[in-house]
Parts: structure tokens; C-alpha cells; sequence
């Protein structure tokens, strides 16, 4: 006869207990949607001042682009938020409305704000964020989504 000591003893009781449970019954992996990583980066200046960090941030059934403490950009006159579809290393300041979406007028050169992707906007279609002067078709950089 075999002696275990009382903590063997409680461990193959323990384990016999699991064996013996009813087996768990697992939702079908098919219907189970993966949470996928939304997109965040650093500007890159292309011909103003422009740096600071953004991320794509999702609240109920609402998407923002955030600008983190840390943006900065030079002042400029008609200075918006685009969505382009094309990457910032593409886009120019001549090409940066085609096919982009504007999502506000910058609220301020420096600091945390934050704007709203327009609902029904998928943001699948547009490969980067701009800060970009309308006015005189000058970008001033942007962040690839």
C-alpha cells in the first residue's frame, strides 16, 4: 500500500473531482470576434512643425481620434483633420483633400484633444490622420492609421 502525505492527498482528491465534473460547454469559436488593435502612432512633420503621439480610442458606439498631452503643432491659418486614404510618405499638400474626409478644424496647437470619426465613416478606407492648412494647401504631416 502506497501512504501519501495529507497535501498529496488533498491534490489527488482535488484532481479526481475535476476529472469527474461535467465537461464545460465552450461557445462555438466561429461566432467569437477577436478584439482587433485600433491604430496608434506619432506624427510626422512633412512641411510645419508637427509631433506628438494619437491614437484611435473607441467609447460605446462612438471612435475618436486622440491627440496625446504631448502634440504640438506650428500655428497656421484653416488648420483641419483630415482622414486621407492615402500614407502620409504619398500625400502632399496639393493631394491631401482627394479622397479624404475632413473631421474638424484644429482646436489648438498644443496639447490633449480629441475628434470624432463620423458614424458610418469605416476606417478600414483611409490609411492616415493629417494636419493639414486648406487654405493654402500646406501639410503640415500626419500619422498612418
Amino acid at each position: 500500500m502506497i501512504r501519501l502525505s495529507p497535501i498529496a492527498t488533498a491534490f489527488a482528491l482535488s484532481l479526481a473531482g475535476i476529472a469527474t465534473a461535467a465537461p464545460v460547454a465552450f461557445a462555438d469559436t466561429a461566432t467569437i470576434a477577436v478584439a482587433s488593435e485600433l491604430p496608434s502612432g506619432t506624427f510626422v512633420k512633412k512641411k510645419k512643425r508637427l509631433k506628438g503621439a494619437w491614437e484611435v480610442v473607441e467609447r460605446g458606439d462612438k471612435t475618436f481620434i486622440v491627440f496625446a498631452d504631448d502634440f504640438r503643432a506650428a500655428n497656421g491659418p484653416d488648420l483641419k483633420i483630415f482622414l486621407s486614404p492615402q500614407t502620409v510618405s504619398d500625400v502632399t499638400g496639393k493631394t491631401a483633400v482627394n479622397g479624404a474626409i475632413n473631421i474638424g478644424e484644429l482646436k489648438a496647437t498644443k496639447g490633449a484633444q480629441e475628434y470624432e470619426i463620423p458614424a458610418g465613416v469605416n476606417l478600414a478606407d483611409y490609411n492616415s490622420v493629417l494636419v493639414h492648412c486648406e487654405a493654402y494647401s500646406v501639410l503640415w504631416g500626419g500619422g498612418d492609421l
